[in-house]
């Protein structure tokens, strides 16, 4: 028995054993984790849980060059993992030099999904610009850029099982919201222009949650993003767990 482009039994081994998703076992499939960290310094409305040092609010880059700077002396070597125009996933490997600019090869980024050193934490803060805005940033000491969100690359559909959340604020016992993000909704996409629509969310003080379900597909070309907001200062932490699959 066939359903679509695959038989019934592939289907049940698909859906049956993630372990084999793990293992590497499943054609086309892949594990999938995001992580994302803000250190706040008071109460924030409304953010992307990304690195401390971000805007709030997501900006959707359309088909640009990024520039790469560091605010000391650090030639470090990053791999840019990012969409192109027609949202494929491309990498490239950028080499920084210092408070010099250095500017990506690429000139038709739609999206940043990764941003990680090739030689160890940074020395001190790397951001990603264009045209005052930054889209990716590496503190001092991280080796990543750390971003509970992805934009999942055209010919793939991300598949989640599971999210978790923390905060901590010690004696300012700040309370947190946590929401996950969609860019679609009732049929309509807004990947393009970054407009994210609640699909679950947990509240939390000084404590942390994980949460299983799914899998919650997310198709091609949409974003998936956990975003908070909280009442006083806090160090938020949360993201993803699930895989990627070939459609």
């Amino acid at each position: 028995m066939t359903v679509g482009t695959q038989s019934w039994h592939e289907r049940l081994w698909r859906t049956n054993n993630t372990a084999d998703i793990a293992r590497g076992n499943v054609p086309g499939a892949k594990p999938f984790a995001a992580f994302g960290e803000n250190i706040t310094s008071g109460s924030v409305t409304n953010s992307i849980l990304w690195e401390t040092g971000m805007p709030a609010a997501l900006t959707v880059p359309n088909a640009i060059q990024l520039s790469f700077a560091s605010s000391d002396t650090d030639t470090r070597r990053l791999k840019l993992v990012y969409l192109d125009d027609d949202l494929v996933e491309r990498v490239e490997t950028i080499t920084l030099n210092g408070t010099t600019p250095v500017p990506t090869t690429a000139a038709d980024i739609r999206f940043v999904n990764n941003l990680y050193s090739l030689d160890g934490g940074a020395a001190r803060t790397v951001t990603a610009t264009n045209g005052g805005v930054t889209y990716a940033r590496l503190n001092t000491g991280e080796v990543q850029f750390n971003q509970a969100m992805y934009r999942v690359p055209a010919g793939r559909r991300l598949m989640l099982t599971s999210l978790y959340a923390g905060a901590t604020s010690g004696s300012s016992a700040s309370r947190v919201v946590i929401k996950a993000e969609v860019s679609f909704f009732n049929g309509d996409s807004f990947g393009a222009a970054g407009i994210l629509h609640p699909v679950g969310g947990t509240a939390i003080q000084d404590n942390a949650t994980t949460l299983s379900f799914g899998p919650f597909p997310v198709p091609p070309g949409e974003i998936v993003a956990l975003t908070f907001k909280c009442d006083k200062a806090a160090d938020v932490v949360g993201g993803f767990f699930g895989w990627t699959e070939t459609i």
